[in-house]
């Protein structure tokens, strides 16, 4: 009888386990749109130049439309190869949190960088860093190609 009780909470403890690593996954997943989307302003250079902004994404209709043509849950985790040479550095900023004790920031707008999203020339391959964590990724190729489109226009 003992053996069944250790086996039934066995199973149980399993169970929960599994049932707790599924929903992390789907919460890291929603914690990565939920910081995108949050965007106030992206800035977009090159690898080359890294001081030089050249373009600007800072209209909430464009950042959303950006947001959305990312599509962010078609990416997947990976080794980026080795061969790789970096393109593009997209720079999201989104308004700063009030803590408690702070007043409200609405009248102005103090803008922090919370991620930074590296393309690959040539390759649908992007490295995101949050909160220094860096994480590799291979994106659609249309996700590749939107990117490498925005460095070129001057908004």
């Amino acid at each position: 009888m003992k053996k069944v009780y250790i086996g039934v909470i066995a199973a149980l403890s399993i169970s929960i386990l599994l049932f707790g690593c599924s929903s992390k996954e789907k919460d890291m997943k929603e914690d990565v749109n939920l910081r995108f989307e949050q965007a106030k302003k992206v800035e977009v250079s090159s690898v080359n130049h890294p001081d030089v902004v050249v373009n600007t994404i800072d209209k909430q209709q464009d950042i959303n439309t950006f947001i959305n043509k990312l599509k962010v849950d078609k990416w997947d985790a990976t080794e980026i190869p080795a061969d790789a040479k970096k393109e593009n550095v997209y720079k999201m900023y989104q308004e700063g949190t009030i803590k408690l004790g702070e007043s409200s920031n609405k009248g102005k707008k103090d803008l922090k960088q919370v991620a930074t999203v590296t393309t690959y020339k040539g390759i649908p391959y992007v490295s995101v860093e949050i909160k220094k964590l860096n994480v590799s990724l291979k994106v659609p190729n249309y996700v590749s190609e939107y990117l490498s489109s925005q460095s070129l226009e001057k908004q």
